[in-house]
């Protein structure tokens, strides 16, 4: 597994790789995560160890990871001496090659390059609106990677919309999973700390997740007299930006600042009375699958990819983006109704244990593995009847 984002980058590509990785070595498979360094050396060194000792797949990093401003959120590429050729030399014994989160110019493209494994896939995470500067810029050296790949995978059809005029398909859409046992609403005997009503934020501080809707709106809620307190899951360099605002708008007291929180996380969802998500751009909605999963309703700004999540009987509340006001009358409307909550919250738990639990998906990605051995006369086809 290679890619860009892996822990302790929080964001939804290192979720993917994380959780999937687990569920494939739970099912037998040794798995590798080739990613880059970054931050400090000491706490990637003990994820490293604890991800091998716990979860059962081992974490190689190579480079140095570079963050860059791209598409409304940090990306990232690696950089080092020789660094493709020493991906090389640690993909030479794979059997599955599998880039995850694939742009310009990255690890997972790198990967591409060098892969002599009897599969080779990619998957897709990212949506863009209107093109992308970078796979203009870096086009033919981008195609020549992907036509090395046995097949390509997105996360959603917002992805392959985007993707199509420069990657033309086929495409294999795989959504994201939700570990249904880590992220799961409260159990009897167990109730949120007393105190005022929870509004949940998760996100990087990145433009296109818009925390400064979310500020504007909850300044509304509280001119209207209502009691909350909005917990802020994220972190970046705009946090200076939107503490001011925060104390501007005379919020101070009503926010909690967190940080960047990892393990305890799922218990943040599953004691928050909702998920507040004004993030406008987005290829998929991992954030909902986490609250759906605990058991809480989510409000959330009307972008293709939260549409991958909440559709087919999936309950949320959409709002236009970039609309604070329309995103304070839909949090106001579910504070107010714990009925609606209630029901959400089942239906939403139900939706995730359904079709986004992490065995059904590893299972599904297993079998595109298979299926490309079998092709290859190197093994039996798999069955297709999963997904």
């Amino acid at each position: 597994m290679v890619s860009e984002f892996a822990y302790p980058v929080l964001g939804g590509v290192s979720e993917h790789v994380h959780f999937l990785s687990r569920a494939l070595a739970a099912r037998g498979h040794d798995v590798t995560v080739i990613t880059s360094n970054v931050g400090d050396a000491g706490e990637a060194a003990a994820l490293d160890r604890r991800g091998w000792s716990e979860h059962g797949y081992r974490t190689v990093r190579l480079g140095r990871s570079v963050p860059v401003l791209s598409n409304g959120s940090i990306s990232r590429f690696s950089a080092g001496l020789g660094l493709q050729h020493r991906l090389g030399e640690a993909l030479r014994d794979a059997d599955v090659v599998h880039a995850q989160g694939l742009a310009p110019p990255t690890l997972p493209l790198f990967a591409l390059r060098s892969s002599v494994a009897p599969v080779t896939v990619g998957t897709f995470h990212t949506y863009f609106d209107g093109g992308h500067w970078a796979y203009r810029l870096f086009l033919r050296y981008v195609q020549t990677a992907l036509s090395r790949m046995d097949r390509k995978i997105a996360v959603s059809d917002a992805c392959i919309q985007a993707l199509e005029p420069y990657f033309p398909g086929p495409y294999e859409v795989i959504p994201n999973g939700i570990d249904t046992d880590l992220y799961r609403p409260l159990v009897p005997g167990e109730r949120a700390p007393a105190g005022p009503p929870r509004i949940l934020f998760v996100g990087r501080f990145d433009p296109r997740n818009a925390l400064g809707d979310l500020l504007e709106a909850a300044a509304r809620l509280r001119r209207e007299g209502r009691d909350f307190v909005v917990q802020v899951v994220g972190d970046g360099p705009a946090r200076p930006i939107y503490e001011k605002r925060a104390r501007r708008l005379g919020l101070w007291d009503r926010i909690e600042w967190l940080g960047l929180v990892n393990e305890d996380r799922p218990r943040l969802y599953r004691e928050a009375t909702v998920l507040a998500a004004p993030c406008v751009l987005a290829s998929f909605g991992v954030i909902l699958l986490e609250a759906m999963a605990s058991g809480i309703p989510v409000v959330c700004a009307d972008n293709i990819g939260f549409r991958q999540v909440i559709r087919d009987g999936a309950p949320g509340r959409f709002v236009p983006p970039h609309d604070p006001g329309a995103l304070a009358a839909g949090l106001a409307e579910v504070l107010d109704d714990p009925g609606l909550r209630a029901d959400w919250g089942t239906r939403g738990r139900r939706v995730t244990e359904e079709r986004f639990a992490w065995p059904q998906v590893a299972a599904r990605i297993e079998d595109l593995y298979l299926e490309i051995l079998a092709e290859k006369g190197r093994g039996p086809a798999p069955p297709r009847a999963r997904g």
